[in-house]
């Protein structure tokens, strides 16, 4: 191919005069093709010029944010050299994060036998739960990675990275997540630590809330008939305080627990439960009993039999009526009898007279 360089414009004024090597010379015509071609290449060149470089400042928000020096220097073309410059204070101050995200407590102290042989007496912060849970799940602790970086809104993410076993490829599955890493929100101002997804949920807890439950073993309770006359023996009797005592304390000490994790327990809190006496049978729940006054009462309980009630009295036997008789007229010479030591004890006025003068009158 001949190579032709430009000598200027053609006296014409619309076409280039160029020439050869050889002396030859050539008219190209400025046409509307021409002037596309040189518009593309001119883009083109502009396209391909480095990026402005990023001030110290924009290079520790974005590493900050999360990115890496690599990727920061690929972005905005700087050396390498140069990124890793800037990015040592903010890397130690997304590990400061991460540590104090770790020692949140994510459970507080347990009674059980199981929270104590792992925590002790302590409160489990989120470091300790994780470590636990990613051994209970067979994966290498040396796999454990801690980060965190600054979201949009503030907040701060943190993360825990690990190695699946590769034996055992049913624990992402079962996680939703293919992703082997766990994510939190993490406020450090108000020291409030979330789950942002599932994998944060499984390694925090101790005990997952949708987690499969082994089998436990079930205890019956006793079916107890309703006996009229052996519950009213029985609830004069106080029940003793013991059992209400101890009923009180396993409740304490299951605080926090779910069913299925001691079965003991809950065999022993089932078993205390059955031998609570019925509302209706215990005397301290019932209510005061009927007085006996001889007057038909209905029952408690609703019953379809009706029986009728008549008001008028039965006639009584004549050896009845004389003996009313007599106690009436001995109850009412009584009662005038006494009338009459009230009416002689009585003293009598005195008249105008005698108030008067000081002296009876002559009529009395």
């Amino acid at each position: 191919m001949r190579q032709l360089r430009l000598v200027g414009i053609h006296e014409n004024g619309e076409s280039l005069h160029l020439s050869s090597d050889d002396g030859n010379s050539f008219v190209l015509p400025v046409d509307e093709a021409l002037r596309s071609a040189l518009t593309r290449a001119a883009r083109a060149d502009r396209s391909e010029s480095p990026a402005a470089p990023l001030s110290p400042r924009d290079i520790q928000t974005r590493i900050r944010s999360g990115a890496t020096a690599e990727e920061v220097s690929q972005e905005s073309g700087m050396p390498l050299e140069r990124v890793m410059r800037y990015e040592g204070p903010v890397l130690a101050e997304r590990e400061y994060i991460a540590s104090q995200a770790r020692n949140i407590e994510v459970s507080a102290p347990q009674t059980h036998d199981g929270y104590r042989s792992i925590f002790g007496e302590e409160p489990a912060n989120l470091g300790e739960m994780v470590a636990y849970r990613i051994h209970s799940l067979g994966i290498d602790n040396e796999s454990l990675t801690w980060d965190a970086w600054r979201a949009s809104d503030g907040s701060w993410d943190v993360v825990a990275r690990f190695e699946l076993p590769e034996t055992d490829a049913s624990i992402a599955l079962d996680s939703g997540d293919e992703d082997s890493t766990a994510k939190w929100s993490f406020h450090p101002n108000r020291k409030s630590l979330q789950n942002a997804n599932r994998w944060a949920q499984v390694l925090s807890e101790l005990e997952p809330l949708d987690a499969p439950v082994g089998a436990r073993r079930l205890t019956a309770v006793a079916d107890q008939p309703f006996d009229v006359e052996a519950d009213g023996e029985e609830a004069g009797a106080e029940a003793p305080a013991a059992d209400s005592e101890e009923l009180l304390d396993v409740l304490s000490a299951r605080r926090g627990q779910r069913l299925g994790v001691d079965e003991e327990s809950d065999d022993a809190l089932a078993a205390m439960l059955s031998r609570n006496p019925h509302p209706d049978d215990d005397p301290r729940l019932a209510g005061p009993a009927p007085t006996e006054d001889g007057l038909p009462r209905l029952y408690d309980g609703v019953s379809t039999r009706t029986t009728s009630i008549s008001l008028v009295p039965a006639p009584r036997p004549e050896k009845d009526e004389a003996k009313d008789s007599s106690a009436d007229s001995e109850t009412s010479s009584a009662e005038d009898e006494a009338n009459a030591k009230k009416k002689a004890k009585r003293s009598s006025v005195p008249s105008w007279d005698e108030i008067v003068f000081g002296r009876r009158n002559n009529n009395d």
